[in-house]
């Protein structure tokens, strides 16, 4: 997100931002073509047997920070590219997203201390491949993310099958200890109403909530109002609650919620959010709360969760959470119909797979009109990336051919593809992109600790997808934790 403390009010001058004028103000070996993003002109660097840089420097400017923000494409095979800030006293970068002439906004910010500090626009790309830039724009403030999480549901179980954790030297640790030294200042945890397998409950829940705050790292609280999974595809009801009439159904969820959050609270771990749902883009606690048969329902039901939340904790924040991050027209209709409803919330919650939800242009535009139309902050509450596409428990992943082009199965393309996720959500308009959770960075291949809580002999599907190696080392995507 944008911040704007101690950091100067009018933004510096940059000579021809949008190319319009050929190639006047720039030092470049580029050239200019027509299509730009907004006006006629934009800014190619053809790929060749050298790289290619334009820059512009900016002199007599106002110490602070600064953001650059550019607008990018290219034919998505470039060796590298990005956008910096240099010789600014602190220099910063941010690469361009591997994509196909499809025009994305990259942003970086730096701290000038000297008065000074140049543009750098650079390619790498073979002959016939390139890179193009526009609209070229540097504000004052800082975009940076102040939620860097992760889901770490299936800790607690891990380590009670045997499971273990290391840094990258191989030295063994608490998992959560090693996810707070690499940064990770949020922690995401779901808890289910009556667990088949006595895991992801309250009492783990409450037993987690201890552990984070010793390692200073904020609560999650992500409600699957189920005895298992939900999500867009499931959201079976608890079978206590089964033969509730409407009303009882909508007391029993405000009591599970407010008895999870005031048993937080009393122990002194309030969370600091909320979700009211997983996952909930077609309703939950089917079928009475699904909402291609009565959204009225759905909304009376959220209702109940918030004030539940509220009551027992009025600073904790209550997150709505959908999958697809992609797919704008859904988000629209969705959260228009809640808010017609008057449904109250604080955050909107967005899954974002990059195997199944759609181009990085895609979640742009839909994180950046959402944050628009509904003035709410954001987070991309659930993504992750394979680094690898072999399995170490002889269940097949869930995961296995499915590479987004330009980004291999490896712990080097799995961290590329954190930050530049990360970069989308810090270009949100308006400061309300709040930040990322990877999704679930401790789920290694622990014999016990399966997919399935009904089947304990069952295996996990989702270990080439963790933030830890087959080995149990960190990877190297955890580092980004550090880089908000």
């Amino acid at each position: 997100m944008i911040q704007q403390n101690q950091a100067p009010q009018v933004p510096p001058t940059i000579i021809n931002p949008g190319f319009e004028d050929s190639l006047n103000g720039w030092k470049t070996l580029g050239v200019t073509e027509s299509d730009g993003y907004t006006g006629k002109m934009r800014l190619t660097h053809p790929g060749g047997n050298a790289p290619v840089e334009s820059t512009q420097m900016l002199i007599d400017i106002p110490n602070g920070w600064y953001t650059l923000k550019v607008w990018v494409r290219s034919t998505g095979k470039q060796k590298e590219a990005y956008i910096a800030l240099k010789d600014c006293g602190e220099d910063a970068q941010a690469s361009v997203p591997t994509l196909r002439e499809k025009w994305l906004q990259v942003v970086v910010s730096a701290k000038v201390t000297r008065h000074q500090c140049t543009i750098s626009l650079y390619s790498d790309a073979k002959t016939d491949e390139w890179v193009s830039f526009d609209d070229v724009e540097l504000v004052p403030g800082r975009a940076a993310l102040t939620v860097m999480g992760a889901d770490i549901s299936s800790l607690k179980k891990s380590e009670d099958k045997g499971g273990v954790y290391a840094y990258e030297d191989g030295t063994t640790d608490d998992a959560l200890k090693i996810l707070h030294d690499h940064g990770l200042n949020y922690a995401r945890i779901r808890v289910w109403v009556n667990s088949p397998d006595g895991y992801h409950g309250k009492e783990q829940l409450l037993e987690m909530a201890k552990r984070l705050k010793q390692n200073k790292i904020k609560l999650l609280v992500d409600f699957h109002y189920a005895d298992s999974w939900a999500d867009p595809g499931k959201q079976p009801k608890p079978a206590a609650w089964e033969n509730l009439d409407f009303n009882g159904l909508k007391k029993a969820l405000y009591d599970h919620t407010y008895d999870v959050c005031i048993s937080l609270k009393k122990q002194g771990t309030p969370p600091d959010m909320v979700q009211i749902g997983n996952e909930i883009t077609n309703g939950m606690l089917w079928d009475d709360g699904k909402n291609d048969k009565n959204f009225d329902n759905l909304a009376a039901l959220l209702k109940e969760g918030y004030r539940a939340v509220k009551d027992c904790s009025p600073d904790t924040l209550v997150m709505l959470h959908l999958d697809n991050g992609g797919k704008n027209e859904m988000y629209r209709w969705w959260f228009d119909s809640i808010i017609e409803r008057e449904v109250p919330f604080d955050l909107i919650g967005v899954s974002y797979y990059p195997y199944w939800h759609g181009t990085f242009a895609d979640l742009q535009t839909n994180l950046n009109d959402i944050a628009i139309r509904y003035d709410k902050d954001i987070i991309v509450v659930e993504t992750s990336y394979a680094f690898t596409s072999e399995d170490k428990d002889n269940f097949e992943n869930i995961i296995t051919v499915q590479e987004k082009p330009g980004y291999h199965f490896s712990p080097e393309d799995q961290a590329r593809m954190l930050a530049d996720i990360m970069t989308i959500v810090r270009a949100v308009p308006n400061g309300h992109g709040l930040g990322i959770m990877w999704w679930d960075a401790t789920w290694t291949a622990v014999e016990g600790n399966g997919w399935d809580p009904f089947h304990p002999t069952a295996g996990n599907n989702w270990e080439n997808q963790a933030l830890f190696d087959f080995d149990n080392r960190a990877l190297p995507a955890m580092n980004l934790f550090n880089r908000p």
